[in-house]
């Protein structure tokens, strides 16, 4: 019997660029996302995974600008390139750490059902008490058998902030417009499956229609998608997280005449969601009857993260061509910023 926090966590910790503590380590043979989600229950997993789909909902759509001028940062005329690093980070104090929830169902096909019966107390969330509450039992429906077990996983990792780092390479400007990419091949992460990431946005200059403008005002649009699939030799070998968010946002900054330092702020309105899909995977047996067999059953669910609309203000610092920034957005879940890039 393999425990869900060693084999479907670790994937989630990797996509937020957490790492589990080697003493959670658990039959790291089977230490992958396709195989964790493969014995435990549609709700559990819900609950569960709902804090990270908030952190990284509000990861991905942060750290999307550093000033609100379009055009006139590089050192090239006619042509700005950006190519940097933005990390961000998702504060976990206002995350759910536990949860209460009875039983799960599972359709098994030809009209049997398996329900998953969890023990009566608080559950952990991924940010939770780092405690197992111990096991959940898997009765057969039609016979009221106990058919098989599942260790319940304690909490992923206690960590006040969920980091995540984002390659981007900005480049314009077209009448006052310039675009930013964020990319992520299909990179294969250990025996936990395979994830990619795509994002783009768009901006383009308001004060550029203002005369003399004391400020610097943009508008921009973000789209980004985030994909991740099994390992070839799990039965979830296919696609099993497909996540996508936008975010628009209003822009302003403004830069000091006498130093190279640019202070900026922006509000900003964004979704993002999670589809999960997966084959649910149990070996189970009678009472009395030594014969065992596999059942399985299709099963999906989907996330929304709980940010929509953030306040941001930062700061950012050219140095010859290289750039620094930092800021801090006000959400639901709050966020902290940091880049360096290249400016040419």
């Amino acid at each position: 019997m393999h425990t869900l926090q060693a084999r479907l966590f670790p994937f989630l910790i990797a996509l937020a660029v957490l790492v589990v503590p080697p003493s959670q380590a658990q039959n790291r043979d089977t230490d992958e996302l396709g195989g964790a989600l493969s014995s435990i229950g549609q709700q559990y997993a819900d609950n569960y995974t709902q804090p990270i789909t908030d952190a990284l909902g509000a990861n991905l759509n942060a750290g999307l600008f550093r000033t609100a001028e379009v055009g006139g940062e590089g050192i090239v005329p006619v042509i700005d390139l950006y190519v940097g690093v933005a990390g961000t980070g998702a504060l976990t104090a206002g995350s759910p750490e536990s949860f209460q929830l009875t039983n799960d169902v599972i359709e098994a096909g030809n009209g049997r059902q398996l329900r998953i019966e969890y023990p009566n107390t608080d559950l952990p969330t991924a940010f939770g008490e780092n405690e197992s509450p111990g096991s959940a039992d898997i009765i057969d429906v039609q016979t009221d058998t106990k058919v098989d077990e599942v260790p319940l996983p304690s909490s992923l990792i206690d960590t006040p902030i969920a980091p995540l780092a984002v390659p981007q390479i900005g480049a314009g400007t077209v009448l006052g417009t310039d675009a930013q990419i964020r990319f992520l091949p299909e990179t294969s992460i250990s025996d936990y499956g395979s994830v990619s990431l795509f994002g783009l946005s768009v901006r383009h200059s308001l004060s550029q229609y203002i005369p003399l403008s004391p400020v610097n005002l943009a508008v921009q649009g973000t789209w980004q998608s985030l994909s991740l699939s099994g390992s070839d030799d799990s039965i979830n070998s296919g696609e099993i997280v497909d996540a996508s968010g936008w975010a628009l946002n209003a822009q302003v900054s403004k830069s000091l005449p006498v130093a190279p330092i640019t202070f900026y702020g922006g509000l900003q309105y964004e979704q993002f969601g999670v589809d999960v899909g997966y084959t649910f995977e149990a070996t189970t047996n009678q009472r009395g009857n030594s014969q065992t067999s596999t059942t399985t059953s299709t099963v999906s669910f989907e996330q929304d993260a709980s940010n929509n609309v953030r306040a941001l203000a930062g700061v950012s610092v050219t140095l010859a061509v290289i750039q620094l920034n930092v800021d801090y957005a006000l959400a639901s879940n709050n966020t902290v910023s940091a880049g360096v890039g290249i400016t040419l």
